[in-house]
């Protein structure tokens, strides 16, 4: 038995990307012959065109079909003999991209409609969160697990030293990490670190991720930084992994306003380097969070940004924040997640 897996894209860097190859190491390390087959393949990921895969296909194979997009691989995956589990990424609303990128406006809306044609060929739906497994059970999917995303923080180790050293001062650092892209509400981050500029000048933010595709989003929070008047504002961009280690290291207080997370890997991430988070009570988020960090239900900027101050001002409840953070973040252990990737593939066996 072979077990391979099968995607629209890959790419390395995002969180789809890193959990596949994750996964491949894990199966590989197990002694199973296992490729990624992609439709979409970034030159510095060893994949195979998605077409190559009916060459291995079998009944007695094993596909792991990762889905978060419309594409013409969901329609191959039906026709395949396999036993069929689907990792559920979430699809973000369409509406969000609307004006900003008309083709991810029709991935997104045909994605919605492509996972609901495929309730009658997966033979297990798994979702990297409980909020995606309650979602693919109210779509008719009649087999659900949960399999958060497997991360291997022993390769967050090695940061760039010479950005740490830049910024080695007495600013108080605020961090969101993720795609510029409208439903993560990079405006709303602005917003809130507005106000604290106004608590703290001595203060700056940094806004890490891609925003290819979204530059009319990007324009539009460049243009409301320069409206505002508002200094020490850092859109990053893509960064390399070394400079996002040293970001997380450097930050004081991880902000997140997004509006449509299926998990948040940033999330953990923050558990990792014992930064305290403040998140946007949607989606996933809470469930990823659980009983730990700080979850708001509504976005009043001046308030957040107060409570920004009490988590550098009083280190005792920071300090109570983050061994709650820490003790969240056992729950992600790659052992562990990797011992519920064994007993999925045992359902499907």
């Amino acid at each position: 038995m072979e077990i391979h897996q099968i995607l629209p894209t890959i790419s390395p860097g995002d969180a789809i990307g890193n959990e596949v190859q994750e996964i491949k190491r894990v199966l590989n390390e197990w002694g199973y012959k296992s490729e990624i087959y992609a439709q979409n393949i970034h030159p510095k990921i060893n994949a195979k065109k998605y077409t190559e895969y009916k060459k291995v296909s079998s009944k007695e194979n094993i596909l792991i079909f990762h889905f978060s997009i419309g594409s013409e691989v969901s329609e191959f995956v039906k026709k395949l003999p396999d036993k069929k589990i689907m990792i559920y990424h979430n699809i973000t609303p369409p509406e969000y991209f609307c004006g900003v990128n008309e083709t991810l406006v029709n991935l997104l809306g045909n994605g919605k409609k492509e996972l609901r044609s495929l309730v009658d060929h997966i033979d297990l739906a798994v979702g990297v969160s409980e909020y995606n497994r309650l979602e693919l059970q109210e779509m008719g999917f009649k087999n659900t697990d949960v399999l958060p995303i497997i991360i291997n923080f022993h390769e967050y180790s090695s940061p760039n030293e010479k950005l740490l050293s830049k910024y080695d001062d007495d600013f108080v650092n605020l961090l969101f990490v993720g795609r510029v892209t409208p439903h993560k509400r990079q405006e709303d981050v602005i917003k809130v670190f507005y106000y604290y500029k106004l608590i703290n000048p001595k203060s700056r933010l940094f806004l890490a991720g891609s925003y290819e595709g979204c530059e009319i989003y990007s324009d539009y929070l460049k243009k409301l930084i320069q409206d505002l008047n508002l200094k020490d504002v850092h859109l990053l961009g893509k960064i390399g992994f070394n400079d996002l280690i040293s970001y997380y290291k450097l930050a004081d207080i991880f902000i997140c306003m997004s509006e449509h997370e299926g998990f948040c890997v940033p999330i953990l991430e923050s558990m990792y380097f014992e930064v305290p988070i403040i998140a946007y009570k949607s989606t996933a988020i809470p469930f990823t969070l659980e009983d730990t960090g700080i979850l708001v239900k509504e976005k009043n900027y001046c308030e957040i940004a107060e409570m920004v101050n009490v988590l550098i001002e009083d280190e005792e409840l920071r300090s109570t924040l983050v061994k709650k953070q820490k003790d969240r973040l056992e729950n992600f252990k790659r052992e562990k997640i990797i011992s519920q990737l064994e007993s999925i593939l045992s359902k499907v066996k």
